[in-house]
């Protein structure tokens, strides 16, 4: 598998990712409504925003918000994205290469992604970074290993129909220099949100300024198709300190051992569901159903096949950014 695939856009697949990479101390987290950034049980450090790719937002000279800012900032890590399908994984690595200085103690990278960030430190054009998370065999391999084995051939989409499906984007968000940034890989440079204030690296003021943002986007067009990821501090690292720091009372350290086993569960649910993903099971399926279609027609059978081939292409169509 030499090309980049589509991934699911799940929070436990991108918290697998970036530890697949050697990445400790940090973890992702579905929010089903954006003023929830402001309620969440670990530091919020930033977001990945999926939504519906439409193609007029991207030919003006203006981002559909904020505005372009002209050289991006020392620190603030930008790569543009240069090939189909790596869209979730190039929002990630923008993201999380953004905030790994301001959250040191924190945020560990490891070798792949410090020797990565070391590499590009030079490079001003976000195309060439882009080209180079492209070239990177060790980041395509973690990302493509979320991707379930798949028997069949499909076909690539014609240019007339890549431009009619529902395609899909994401975008990250961070706080930086006291601004929201917005790190769009679709974009040529990061968008600065100055309309939501300076004084964004406080967490609790740039969760309530982002859900902000975040609402005034999704008002701005008809479809409801969005997803907000939260990008915070590991749970599981977070919970413990305070539930081992000497002056917890006995109904804050009982309230702590709750939300522990709550994480731990949803670990274990993640690990099997990633489980199931990487295994597929479509080689069982496929003979269990042809054993169960047993009376048919090699022909007929072959119609059936080539019909659920055609309805998985359309589903891929429409995840593919």
């Amino acid at each position: 598998m030499s090309s980049w695939q589509t991934i699911e856009n799940d929070a436990g697949v991108f918290t697998q990712l970036v530890k697949d990479l050697g990445v400790e101390g940090v973890q992702f987290e579905e929010v089903p409504l954006v003023e929830h950034l402001a309620t969440l049980n670990s530091p919020l450090y930033g977001v990945i925003f999926l939504f519906k790719y439409e193609r007029q937002n991207y030919a003006g000279e203006a981002p559909v918000q904020g505005e372009f800012e002209q050289a991006c900032p020392e620190g603030l890590f930008f790569a543009q994205q240069t090939i189909p399908n790596a869209c979730a994984t190039q929002a990630v690595l923008n993201t999380l290469l953004s905030i790994g200085n301001d959250h040191r103690n924190s945020i560990r990278l490891g070798t792949v992604l410090s020797d990565f960030l070391q590499f590009t430190a030079g490079f001003s054009d976000p195309a060439l970074r882009g080209e180079t998370i492209t070239n990177s065999v060790a980041i395509r391999n973690v990302h493509n290993s979320f991707t379930s084995p798949d028997p069949f051939e499909h076909e690539e989409p014609s240019p007339s129909a890549q431009s009619s499906e529902a395609a899909f984007h994401y975008s990250g968000f961070v706080p930086y220099n006291g601004y929201i940034y917005e790190l769009d890989g679709l974009h040529p440079r990061p968008i600065i949100h100055r309309a939501y204030g300076a004084n964004n690296d406080d967490p609790a003021v740039f969760a309530a300024n982002l859900a902000a943002l975040l609402s005034a986007r999704m008002s701005m067009v008809a479809d409801s198709s969005f997803s907000v990821t939260a990008i915070v501090r590991d749970k599981l690292e977070h919970l413990t300190e305070q539930l081992d720091a000497p002056d917890v009372d006995d109904g804050r350290r009982f309230w702590l051992q709750d939300l522990i086993q709550d994480e731990l569960r949803v670990r274990d649910r993640w690990a099997k569901e990633i489980a199931l993903r990487r295994d597929g099971l479509v080689g069982l399926v496929y003979a269990v159903f042809k054993q169960m279609l047993g009376s048919m027609s090699d022909d007929e059978f072959a119609q059936r096949r080539a019909a659920a081939a055609a309805r998985t292409n359309e589903r891929e169509r429409r995840r593919t950014c």
